[in-house]
């Protein structure tokens, strides 16, 4: 099984094409309004699927970009996943740009941050409400 990367703009993101995996996982880029991008990612954040998440949102905020992270559609989270999420909120930091997970984050990934204390570090906010610090 291979892995899905898009861009809704049409853009070709040299990340994007056929990554090999052996866990259904999709990403997808939508610029939003301002200096957003929604970050949507489908299937597996796991160990086979992770890294190429976090090169993307890396080279978003990277780009002056802030972030998005829509899990909605996530099955599963494994502590690669975790890791990658962590790096993230660094890389935002460094970057002086925003990191928000969309409010509808499933119960088991929501139950899963919590435990691990990472929520407080990536706050959870509906798209009428990214205002807010860096």
């Amino acid at each position: 099984m291979s892995s899905r990367l898009s861009r809704s703009d049409g853009g070709d993101p040299d990340y994007a094409g056929d990554v090999p995996s052996t866990a259904p996982f999709a990403l997808r880029l939508e610029p939003m309004e301002d200096s957003w991008v929604r970050v949507c990612i489908e299937g597996e954040l796991a160990l086979t699927s992770s890294s190429v998440v976090e090169l993307a949102v890396e080279r978003e905020l990277a780009g002056q970009r802030d972030v998005l992270l829509d899990l909605s559609g996530i099955d599963f989270i494994d502590s690669a996943g975790l890791r990658a999420m962590t790096a993230l909120v660094r890389t935002a930091k460094a970057n002086g740009r925003r990191l928000r997970l969309s409010s509808d984050l499933p119960p088991h990934a929501r139950r899963l941050m919590e435990i691990v204390g990472l929520l407080p570090f990536v706050p959870i906010a509906d798209d009428s409400s990214l205002e807010g610090p860096y």
